[in-house]
């Protein structure tokens, strides 16, 4: 019988092992740039730079006080704002749980292979959580941006921790968002 035990040495192995697994599988932090030669040909071609789409990321929590009560936690990274946008929702461990992607003409839930197609961002939203939420409002809460909305408290005393919380109070049911965004 061997002195030393090779059960550490598995444990230590296989804690490494997912470590490096969970690494690969965070998203990307950094908004995906175009290509330089594609900004310099439109720079050429117009005369003028080219607008950059607008990127956030941060982590949010929705609960709605429904029977039973629905709570959906995820982190997120937008490109674009209203009326086009892209959105990405991923799980806690940070692969890709869906992405959704909108325009003023309609609204696409991307989940695995399956493709959802929508009127429009507002119809895509009440078929995914239940509720209804105001879509403009919400693309401009997860780009950072306070906007008021009909029926809902924006509350931006933790703006300092670049934090939004925003809570439904008319109509029922109750529903509460909170946003916490990265540096």
């Amino acid at each position: 019988m061997s002195r030393f035990s090779t059960r550490p040495i598995k444990v230590w192995c296989t804690c490494a092992a997912m470590c490096l697994l969970s690494a690969c599988s965070l998203p990307s932090q950094l908004a995906k740039p175009s290509s330089p030669t594609d900004t310099n040909a439109q720079e050429v071609a117009t005369g003028t730079k080219p607008a950059q789409a607008a990127y956030r990321a941060g982590r949010f929590s929705l609960v709605i006080d429904t029977e039973p009560q629905q709570s959906f936690l995820s982190s997120f990274d937008i490109l674009g704002g209203w009326p086009d946008g892209v959105l990405t929702i991923y799980n806690p461990l940070g692969m890709q749980m869906a992405k959704v992607e909108w325009s003023p003409q309609a609204a696409r839930l991307l989940q695995g292979n399956q493709i959802r197609e929508f009127e429009n961002l507002e119809k895509l939203i009440y078929q995914t959580t239940g509720t209804r939420l105001p879509a403009a409002a919400l693309v401009d809460w997860l780009s950072g941006k306070p906007t008021p909305a009909e029926g809902w408290n924006v509350d931006v005393s933790e703006w300092h921790l670049r934090r939004l919380v925003l809570e439904r109070v008319q109509p029922a049911p109750r529903t509460v968002l909170r946003i916490a965004f990265e540096s």
